[in-house]
């Protein structure tokens, strides 16, 4: 059993591929002003699309969602035609680290829990270029609340994201990247646990049923099962923190 075919297999079926929900969504978008009546949207890395059906719902504008798993796009598509938004919404298939789009294209860019994958300065600089003059940025980022952790949540971190870090420090790679934060709030646990966690936790009971004589099988999905373990038992330690940003 391949980790990544595993990773898949987990992940497709799940209503979000990472932490949060459509209050936040809507939460972040409404801190934006001067909006053009149809903005030009782009969501970077929007795996299977929960957010991205919200942001066609209440942008009114055209939205363009990237992802490179096929599978995650395939759904969307499938959602956005039976909630009516296939004209507002559009897909494409490529990683967020081979993006051709030209410079000023977007009104709005987007990005919940996957600009990370770029190193969070590196993709905040290339998302300013992607935007107009007065365009918006929003990102989920993975933060810490507390500097002196308990030893597991240092482990953990150490070996899933080494370049976490607090909400300050990600304050001024966001000036330093060229843009005037706005406002930043963190995700509520329910955003954790209703839409990711919670359908995460029946998923992994039910693979390990599948692959019960999979001993990589069963110590993959055991590895997950911990992470869940640890952010119930740590989550006055570390979350999402949802950025909200404009390039002046």
């Amino acid at each position: 059993m391949r980790k990544w075919d595993l990773f898949f297999e987990l992940y497709e079926n799940l209503p979000r591929q990472g932490p949060g929900d459509n209050a936040s969504t809507r939460k972040a978008y409404r801190m934006m002003r001067g909006l053009p009546d149809r903005p030009r949207v782009l969501d970077i890395g929007c795996g299977n699309g929960m957010q991205t059906l919200e942001l066609g719902r209440i942008s009114g504008g055209d939205v363009l969602a990237l992802d490179n798993h096929q599978p995650f796009l395939d759904r969307l598509n499938r959602d956005a035609r039976s909630a009516g938004l296939e004209r507002s919404i559009r897909t494409v298939n490529r990683s967020m680290k081979a993006m051709r789009f030209e410079d000023g294209s977007f009104d709005i860019v987007w990005s919940e829990g996957a600009l990370y994958q770029m190193g969070f300065l590196k993709g905040l600089k290339r998302c300013r270029r992607l935007l107009k003059p007065g365009g918006w940025l929003a990102v989920t980022e993975a933060v810490l609340f507390r500097t002196r952790l308990p030893a597991e949540v240092r482990r953990f971190w150490r070996e899933e994201y080494p370049d976490i870090t607090t909400v300050g420090e990600n304050i001024r790679k966001i000036r330093a990247a060229g843009f005037t934060p706005v406002a930043h709030f963190r995700l509520p646990v329910r955003a954790w646990i209703t839409p990711f966690y919670g359908p995460m936790e029946k998923r992994i009971r039910g693979l390990a049923r599948k692959y019960r004589d999979d001993a990589r099988a069963l110590a993959l999905l055991e590895t997950w099962r911990k992470e869940i373990d640890i952010y119930r038992r740590h989550s006055d330690c570390f979350g999402y923190e949802f950025f909200i940003m404009r390039r002046e």
